[in-house]
C-alpha cells in the first residue's frame, strides 16, 4: 500500500479507498466476522457509554428511530426533485470552455468515478472537463490549481483538497474571480468567503451516523461498539456524528474510539485488537471507511482469537460491497458518486449564471445482504451510480439547466 502524509489542514483521502495494489491484496485477504472522549492520536483506545447525560429519544425510541432510518435509506433511490430555480443562459457560458476537475488523488476509486461524472455532467451544456491529480502532495496541488488560473479555466472542482493544503494558489484563483466548488468539505469556515466560493459536503456525517444506527438497530440497542477514527478534519466530523448518534439514540451501548492517521495506519491492527482483547464485550466493530483504515481494522480484529463481532463500514464502494456481498461484513452505508457530482456542477453553474446557491440532498444508500448488487467488483457500475439510484438526476437536472 502506498504511504503518504497527511498534512493536518487536508479532508478525507481514507475513504478515498487508495486501490494500488497492496491495498487491493490486503482486500482480498481481510475478510470480517459478520454476525467517548475524542480519539487520541496516537490510536489509544478511549470509552465512552452512548448515553452520556443526553435525554432525548433514549431507549426503545432511539431503537425505532435507527430502524426507520435503516429502512429509509435501504432502497433504491428513485426520485429527484428540483433542488431549486431553473438556469438559463447555461450553454452559452460554457460552450467550448474548459474546467478544471482537481482531486486529492485521482487514482482513488472515488475520485476516478468523479471525473467521469463531473464530464458527463457538463459536457451537456458543451464544456469539457481537465483533470489534474493533486496526488496528495501540496506543491502538485498548488500547481494544479496555478494551471488552472494562467488557463483561464470557467471554472474549477476539487476534491477533498482542503483550503490549508493549497490557500496560496486557492487564494489566486479566488482572486481571479474563477468560479470554485469545493466538494468534500464538511467543515466549516475552512474557506475564505466569497461569492465565487462554495463548499459541498458528499454527506460523510450522515452515512457515517447512518452505520451507526444500523448497529443500534441491529443489537436493539445493546451493542458494544469499537469505532475506528480518522484524524483528518473529515473524519473529526464523522466521528462526531458517530459519537452523537450513539449518545442519542441509544443509552444502552457503549462505544470504544481508536484513532489512526494514515502515517500510522500500520500500527491499527495492533490498537483494533489490544482494545477488543481489553473488552471481552465489544461485539460490533465499526471499521470506519471501507479502505483502508476498514482493512487494516478487520485485520486486527481477527487477530483476537475465539472472538465472535458483527462488522460494517462506510462509504459503499467496491471493498466493502464485495465483503459485504460474499458474507463477511454486516452492513456499509455511502453515496452516489455519481450524483453528488452532477450536485457539483448544478452548484458551479449557479456560480456561473449567478444564481442564487441551493442546497442537496446526497443520493444516500445503506448496503445489506439482501439488497448489495450482484456487480460489486465493477469499476464502471460503481462509476455509473446505478448502486444508488435508477439515475434520474441526469433528466432533472438536464431540464433544470434548460438543456433537455
Amino acid at each position: 500500500m502506498m504511504r503518504f502524509v497527511r498534512p493536518r489542514g487536508r479532508a478525507r483521502i481514507g475513504a478515498a479507498c487508495l486501490a494500488l495494489s497492496a491495498a487491493v491484496a490486503l482486500a482480498a485477504c481481510s475478510s470480517s466476522s459478520s454476525g467517548g472522549s475524542s480519539p487520541s492520536s496516537g490510536g489509544g483506545a478511549t470509552t465512552t457509554g452512548g448515553g452520556g447525560s443526553s435525554t432525548s429519544s433514549p431507549g426503545a425510541t432511539g431503537v425505532a428511530y435507527a430502524k426507520s432510518e435503516v429502512a429509509k435509506y435501504s432502497p433504491l433511490r428513485t426520485t429527484f426533485p428540483e433542488p431549486g430555480p431553473a438556469l438559463t443562459d447555461v450553454k452559452s457560458k460554457l460552450a467550448g470552455k474548459t474546467v478544471w476537475y482537481i482531486p486529492i488523488f485521482l487514482q482513488a476509486p472515488i475520485f476516478t468515478a468523479e471525473s467521469i461524472a463531473l464530464t458527463d455532467a457538463l459536457k451537456t451544456a458543451g464544456a469539457t472537463v481537465h483533470v489534474c491529480d493533486a496526488a496528495t502532495n501540496p506543491s502538485t496541488a498548488d500547481s494544479c490549481l496555478k494551471q488552472a488560473v494562467s488557463s483561464h479555466a470557467a471554472g474549477i472542482v476539487t476534491a477533498a483538497l482542503d483550503y490549508s493544503f493549497a490557500s496560496q494558489a486557492y487564494g489566486a484563483a479566488i482572486a481571479a474571480k474563477i468560479p470554485i466548488v469545493a466538494t468534500d468539505n464538511d467543515k466549516p469556515g475552512s474557506f475564505p468567503n466569497s461569492p465565487d466560493v462554495r463548499r459541498l459536503t458528499i454527506g460523510g456525517p450522515v452515512y457515517a451516523a447512518l452505520g451507526a444506527d444500523w448497529i443500534i438497530a441491529d443489537s436493539d440497542g445493546k451493542a458494544q461498539v469499537l469505532y475506528v477514527a480518522d484524524n483528518s478534519n473529515a473524519g473529526v466530523t464523522q466521528t462526531s456524528a458517530v459519537k452523537a448518534e450513539f449518545a442519542k439514540q441509544c443509552p444502552g451501548c457503549k462505544l470504544t474510539v481508536v484513532s489512526f492517521s494514515d502515517p500510522t495506519i500500520d500500527k491499527l491492527p495492533t490498537a483494533v485488537s489490544s482494545a477488543m482483547t481489553a473488552n471481552p464485550n465489544i461485539n460490533y466493530v465499526f471499521g470506519g471507511y471501507d479502505a483502508p483504515s476498514g482493512i487494516f481494522a478487520l485485520q486486527g480484529a481477527k487477530q483476537v482469537t475465539g472472538r465472535k463481532f458483527t462488522y460494517l463500514t462506510v462509504t459503499g464502494q467496491p471493498p466493502g460491497l464485495q465483503r459485504v456481498a460474499s458474507g463477511q461484513q454486516a452492513a456499509d452505508p455511502g453515496v452516489d458518486t455519481a450524483e453528488t457530482m452532477w450536485n457539483a456542477a448544478d452548484s458551479l453553474l449557479r456560480i456561473i449564471t449567478g444564481a442564487k446557491q441551493v442546497d442537496y440532498l446526497p443520493a444516500l444508500r445503506l448496503f445489506d445482504k439482501a439488497n448489495v448488487p450482484s456487480d460489486t467488483k465493477s469499476a464502471a457500475a460503481y462509476a455509473s451510480g446505478s448502486w444508488y439510484s435508477n439515475g434520474g438526476f441526469r433528466a432533472m437536472y438536464t431540464k433544470l439547466w434548460g438543456l433537455g
